[in-house]
């Protein structure tokens, strides 16, 4: 019996492969970019072609990248250096202002049924997590999330 319900459970957990969303898609390929930008851009990885690190990058690191704010990643893909890139790095009060932000458009998504990327529905609270990431940690502090 026990083999049965463990065949069982393997059946289905091999159903169906999981598709990303559209937003996934680009936020990956985004990723992938900003990874080889950074090999780039690194001294460590100098002699390493760009390409051969994005693709020894684990799927941990890169699911990671992807769930970054796009601020941030943006922010690093047009950074020169290191030092550009570090600056990139919000303090907590700016992330907790985004992901409150992000809280918000994920509640907002659900009460309009909408499954991915909306610029109808997401326009407002992107903006708000623009004025997060631009310093005002406080910019979120309207939003009800609970």
């Amino acid at each position: 019996m026990k083999y049965l319900i463990i065949a069982v459970l393997a059946l289905a957990a091999c159903d169906e492969p999981e598709v990303d969303k559209p937003s996934v898609i680009a936020a990956k390929a985004e990723c992938k970019q900003l990874i080889a930008h950074i090999a780039q851009i690194t001294p460590q990885a100098k002699d390493t072609p760009p390409d051969e690190i994005v693709a020894k990058t684990s799927i941990e690191d890169l699911q990671a990248c992807v769930a970054s704010p796009i601020e941030i990643r943006q922010c690093m893909l047009s950074a020169p250096d290191v030092a550009g890139v570090k600056k990139c790095i919000p303090s907590e009060d700016v992330l907790g202002c985004m992901t409150k932000a992000n809280k918000a458009r994920a509640k907002a998504r659900e009460a309009k049924k909408v499954d991915d990327v909306d610029p109808t529905v997401d326009a407002p609270f992107d903006a708000i997590r623009k004025k997060c990431y631009a310093g005002d940690a406080k910019a979120a502090d309207d939003l009800k999330v609970d």
